[in-house]
């Protein structure tokens, strides 16, 4: 049996896989929220290093973080596990080397309302620089016709395919049956966003105040993209599909098929 929905807690989901050296730092940012009313789920991955111990410290430390602990299976299963265990009326995603801007929660739950989804702006940090990032300018609400216009013109922009950068309505994700894919071991957020937006109907509401710092490491996906060249042919398919299929469903493909078309060559850009 699921879990009963708490009416204004958001659940925020966050795996950890040999993430020692910056777990604490962005679970704190989560938990020194200036809206109180959330959980953390951490869904420890069968980390090699300390990353389970300092699990199991911050669950001691505050009665809201919950810990799923698990053989290694990645980060599409590790998010699986804790949608299945969510109590929250309200999701975010947070990376275990990333951290939420102090007044996040605060500002996305004020926003959400009648909308089905908030995107924020967030900040691209690469080393001691950082910088301000967000494909769409203005605090304002977008209608259906509105959000799909855009989104068709940059799919694969962290803006509309990340899942970091905002809030999710989780009887949505319930309604909708909503899981990460494995095969997909890139793009699974856009896979995901791509089914997501289906229930988009009455708007998205866009934050132009960032809500998040994404922390750019080596190793990007870009890099394992060029070494696993089949199989990333193979993702890139399977998430076409998925754009294609929002937009058929919504009735809006004939009318945008030259752009749908145009996302098999798209790359993923950060902004």
């Amino acid at each position: 049996m699921p879990p009963l929905c708490e009416p204004g807690l958001i659940s925020v989901i966050m795996p950890v896989y040999n993430a020692e050296k910056t777990l604490r730092a962005s679970a704190e940012s989560v938990l020194r929220q200036s809206y109180g009313r959330l959980e953390l789920i951490l869904v420890e991955d069968g980390s090699k290093d300390g990353s389970l111990a300092l699990c199991r410290a911050l669950e001691q430390e505050d009665s809201r973080v919950r810990l799923i602990a698990q053989a290694n299976a990645g980060p599409a299963l590790a998010r699986n596990a804790a949608l299945v265990k969510m109590r929250g009326e309200f999701v975010m995603f947070v990376d275990s080397d990333d951290f939420l801007t102090p007044g996040a929660c605060q500002s996305m739950v004020k926003y959400i309302g009648e909308n089905e989804l908030v995107i924020g702006h967030y900040y691209f940090d690469v080393g001691a620089v950082q910088s301000a990032r967000g494909l769409l300018k203005g605090t304002r609400r977008l209608s259906e016709g509105e959000f799909f216009e855009a989104l068709v013109k940059r799919p694969g922009s962290f803006y509309f395919s990340a899942l970091w950068n905002k809030m999710y309505r989780a009887d949505i994700i319930r309604r909708l049956s909503l899981r990460f894919d494995s095969f997909l071991n890139w793009g699974e957020d856009f896979a995901f966003n791509m089914q997501y937006y289906h229930a988009v109907k009455n708007g998205v509401f866009l934050l132009e105040e960032p809500v998040y710092h994404y922390v750019k490491n080596p190793g990007s996906t870009s890099i394992r993209t060029l070494i696993h060249v089949v199989h990333s042919c193979q993702i890139k398919w399977r998430l076409y599909q998925h754009f294609k299929a929002l937009y058929v469903e919504k009735g809006l493909y004939e009318a945008n098929k030259t752009a749908v078309h145009r996302y098999i060559w798209n790359v993923t850009l950060a902004d």
